[in-house]
Order: structure tokens, then sequence, then C-alpha cells
């Protein structure tokens, strides 16, 4: 097995960014299309495997793990964890994928690169030839070197268009003061689900507002949840001190009583007294069986207010002491878009909705 250096890997990195220079070859090309596609764990592979290289040149670039047979096999998990990984986070957030952990995904679990690995048909599998035809076709640290810095300047560009993405345009909306404002436009924004995201988005932007700040309002990546240890809700609010305050449960998809019932009870471990099920505009349910069910285990000492979004809006908006704007607003929105990593189509739609405000 080949050792590799944090220190001496590090000090490659930053000189890679520093001289970082676009290949204009077939492989610089390769190199973004690899990167600028949709499978994350490739991506990190990929510049874990060029940073291999341009440290130690006796490092076979297809290996993954330092239990594979190949004399050039190396730790590449350790490597992008101590490395890659803060790296990114201090540099370039998100122009990788933004993962904290890439190498426990299945594509990394095997010992080396092959097209023989169990992969997805598709654009998975032509992913995987693609890192394979590129660290193939280099041979030398040298080599390794050009193509790490070539890789950087593409993961620097696509770091700036993603925080260009949550940035919102000067918009200038009428009467952008008023309450009745903000409520319309949630009221339009509320009309697409996007795969469950606007809803938790709209509920984290207004605590944020109701609490001015002051507690942490944490949501959730969706359909994610179990992420974290310390996670309750869909949405959970801590005090400064990292006591949990408050969770909230949003769905808008139809539900059933049992999901209710799911939620008080993982509620009531937490020692959350009080709490709210937020469900969409759209969304079905049995309303008898549903409320009757909170109000049972409302007497039970656990409270859950069952509403919906355009009430938990008016009630939120209606507390608010302090007087705020629909662009406040938005922003809060994209601000916690990026926070849960929201798809693209989840941001289009929040800013197309606050421009259709000002026209």
């Amino acid at each position: 097995m080949r050792k590799i250096e944090t220190a001496t890997a590090q000090k490659v990195l930053l000189r890679a960014n520093k001289y970082r220079k676009k290949a204009s070859d077939k492989t610089g090309g390769l190199i973004e299309e690899v990167l600028r596609g949709s499978h994350k764990t490739y991506k990190y592979i990929l510049v874990t495997a060029l940073l291999a290289k341009s440290t130690n040149s006796e490092i076979d670039s297809l290996s993954l793990q330092a239990g594979d047979e190949s004399e050039g096999a190396y730790d590449a998990r350790s490597l992008c964890h101590k490395v890659i990984v803060p790296f990114e986070r201090e540099h370039y957030p998100n122009g990788i994928g933004g993962s904290n952990e890439p190498f426990l995904n299945k594509p990394a679990r095997f010992t080396r690169l092959s097209e023989d690995n169990a992969v997805r048909r598709g654009n998975d599998m032509e992913t995987l030839k693609k890192v394979i035809e590129i660290l193939s076709s280099i041979k030398s640290a040298e080599s390794a070197f050009e193509y790490l810095s070539s890789a950087i300047c593409d993961i620097s560009q696509i770091s700036t268009e993603d925080a260009d993405k949550y940035v919102l345009p000067d918009l200038d909306i009428s009467e952008a003061d008023l309450p009745q404002t903000t409520l319309d436009y949630i009221v339009a924004l509320t009309r697409q689900s996007f795969e469950g995201e606007i809803c938790p988005l709209v509920v984290s932007a207004l605590e944020h507002l109701f609490y001015d700040g002051v507690n942490k309002v944490i949501p959730h990546k969706v359909n994610e949840s179990g992420s974290s240890s310390k996670e309750v809700g869909d949405i959970d609010i801590f005090t400064t001190s990292d006591e949990l305050l408050s969770s909230i449960e949003v769905k808008d998809k139809d539900f059933t009583k049992e999901d209710v019932e799911h939620a008080i009870h993982k509620f009531a471990l937490s020692k959350v007294e009080k709490s709210l099920f937020i469900f969409g505009s759209k969304v079905t349910f049995d309303k008898d069986c549903v409320f009757s069910t909170a109000a049972e285990l409302g007497k039970q000492g656990f409270y859950c207010a069952v509403i919906s979004i355009e009430d938990y809006a008016k009630m939120r908006i209606y507390s608010i002491k302090r007087n705020f704007s629909i662009n406040e607003f938005v922003e809060l929105l994209l601000f916690y878009a990026k926070r849960i990593n929201a798809k693209d189509d989840t941001i289009r739609w929040i800013k197309d909705c606050a421009v259709e405000f000002a026209l």
C-alpha cells in the first residue's frame, strides 16, 4: 500500500489552486463533464485520485481502498475526508457536491474502479466510464497536477454559480412592506410543492422572523430524516445553548392519522410538549380522525396544533413583532433553501413568484 501524507497532499492541493489553469484538451473536457454531472460520489473519486497521483506518482489512480491488490493501492477515503472535503468547504462551497463523507456511498465502497462495478445503467455507468478513461490516461504526477489544477478551475466556477443562484435580484415590489403582500406571496408560492420542499422553507423563514433570529431554526433535508442525532421534526428550533425549544412537522402530501401519531410520539420522546403539524394547501386527509387523534394525545400532555400552511402563515405574520418586507422574506427562503440544498426547480420557483410581484 502507498501512503500519502496529509500535510504533503494539502500543500499540493493549495499549489494547484494557486496556479490553476483550465486544460483545453479532451481530458480537460471530460473532467468538466464529470464535475458538472449529477453523480456526486464520482466527482469526489475523480478529484481525490487526481490529488493522490499528483502527490505520489506511484499511486494507482483506479484504486479506491488500501485493501486493493494493486501495488499502488492507497486509502482514498482518508485522503478525501482529511484534505478534499475541508478544502472544498473553505475555498469553494458546493463546488464538488457539498458532501461531508462522500466515500460512504456505494460507488466508493469497491476496492478499485472498474466497469464491472455494480452501478445503475445509463448516466451513472457513463460517468463511471468517463472517470476510468480520465484516470487511465494519466501516467505521471506532473500530468495529474495539470489536470488537478484544471479541475479546480471547474470547481471554482461551479461554486460561484451555486452561490449566485441563492441571490435575489433587486426587485421593486409595490407595497413590499405590507404583511398582506407577504401573505399573498406565500399563497402563490405554496400552489406548488416541488417534492415537499416549498412548505418547510416557508415555515423556516417565518419562524426565523418570529424569533427575530435569536433562536436557531434548523430545517432538515426533505425525505432524508434521521441524518442527525438531534433531529426530531422536519424543522427543529434550538436555543442559543442548543436546547430543543420547538419542533414542527410539515406534510405537503396526503397523510393519515398514523402520520400525526408518529410525529407527536417523536415530539413526546424529545419532551416537546407543544408542537405544530402543518399541512400543504392541496393535501387530503380524514379531518375527523386526524383532529380527534391530535386531541386525544393533547389530553396526555402533548399538544400538537394541526394547521394548514395558509392559516399558519396568517397566525405567524400576525405574531411577528417587527416590520419586514417581502424582499427580506424571500431572502430568508433562499437562505434556508441553501441550508437544505434545495433543488434548482425549487429555487427558481421562489424567485419566479417574487418576480411576478414586481411586474
